[in-house]
């Protein structure tokens, strides 16, 4: 097979693949540009630089390997007209945004920007009240494999966590689950609410306005998901309204953000810019899932994170 890389590959890995798939021949390309595609049979992309015109110059296309979680940015009508095979690297996300939200948890309860704070006002604040994650319920929307991460390490923290999917199956390690349906009636539930929904028809938009108006106004929330899951707007009247105690967001609906919208100044707003899955070990797991699915792919079976692009997931 001819393989085309349109991402940044170190040599340790090139090596590696070279040694491991020594009848396969690999091309090398930086993101924006690309070589001769009328005989690649496989892309490996980020997914932002596929387009419907480089589509169709891959006339032997069988597979586009996207090396992170979304394929919203694919042009999905011509790939499934091809039936073009689509798989992504689902998974790799679950220790590093598992990490980034248990982060902001602790750093919530522990004050850690108040006390920043201080520091530089050279005020000893030891009065200021500290309290703990033990005890506290964390719901996750999204009980996939960032989810049940999230999940598993708010339990050594000793949190309950509830977990909220599609149908509200019980998934491991949840001790509860609910349908997206009670979406609603489970976020007065929530000390912490972390979000890993991604985007689809039915999750754009989802958390209204009437959502945090029903959450506790000691609470905080968290988006690690999909920036489409709130609108711009409701998320600014919320924190305008100062309806929970805190919003951490590391993905919104307009990235990067306008300097001048009101969110970068909001006393209730953290934002960080959609690095919560980054990681020094991304691509090297990226490429245990690559490597098996080229085999997966020459034996002609079903390829590990395989995605139905009718879904979207």
């Amino acid at each position: 097979m001819n393989i085309l890389f349109t991402l940044d590959v170190p040599e340790y890995l090139k090596t590696l693949q070279a040694e491991k798939f020594p009848d396969e021949t690999f091309y090398y390309e930086s993101n924006n540009h690309f070589a001769d595609l009328a005989e690649i049979d496989v892309i490996i992309t980020y997914g932002s630089n596929i387009t419907e015109e480089k589509i169709k110059q891959a006339k032997k296309l069988q597979l586009i390997m996207v090396f992170s979680a979304g394929v919203d940015s694919l042009p999905r009508e011509i790939i499934q007209e091809r039936q073009i095979k689509v798989a992504n690297v689902r998974g790799i996300h679950a220790i590093p945004m598992g990490e980034y939200a248990l982060s902001f948890m602790l750093s919530h309860v522990k004050k850690a920007a108040f006390f920043y704070k201080m520091q530089k006002e050279k005020n000893w604040a030891s009065e200021e009240p500290i309290t703990e994650l033990a005890g506290k319920t964390l719901v996750v929307a999204g009980t996939g494999a960032i989810g049940a991460k999230v999940a598993e390490f708010a339990k050594a923290f000793d949190m309950q966590v509830i977990g909220i999917n599609t149908t509200g199956h019980l998934v491991k390690p949840f001790s509860k689950t609910y349908a997206m349906e009670d979406i609603e009636k489970v976020a007065p539930l929530a000390d912490f609410f972390v979000s890993v929904l991604p985007h689809t028809e039915q999750t754009t938009g989802i958390y209204s306005l009437s959502f945090f108006e029903q959450m506790k106004e000691n609470a905080a929330f968290i988006n690690i998901g999909r920036g489409s899951a709130v609108e711009l707007n409701v998320l600014e009247q919320a924190s305008k309204q100062q309806l929970i105690a805190h919003f951490y967001l590391d993905v919104l609906p307009e990235e990067p953000l306008s300097e001048d919208n009101y969110l970068w100044q909001a006393n209730n707003v953290t934002i960080t810019p959609h690095v919560s899955g980054h990681s020094d070990k991304y691509l090297e797991r990226s490429f245990e899932i690559w490597f098996e699915n080229i085999h997966l792919l020459k034996e002609n079976k079903q390829l590990r994170n395989e995605i139905d692009l009718i879904r979207g997931y």
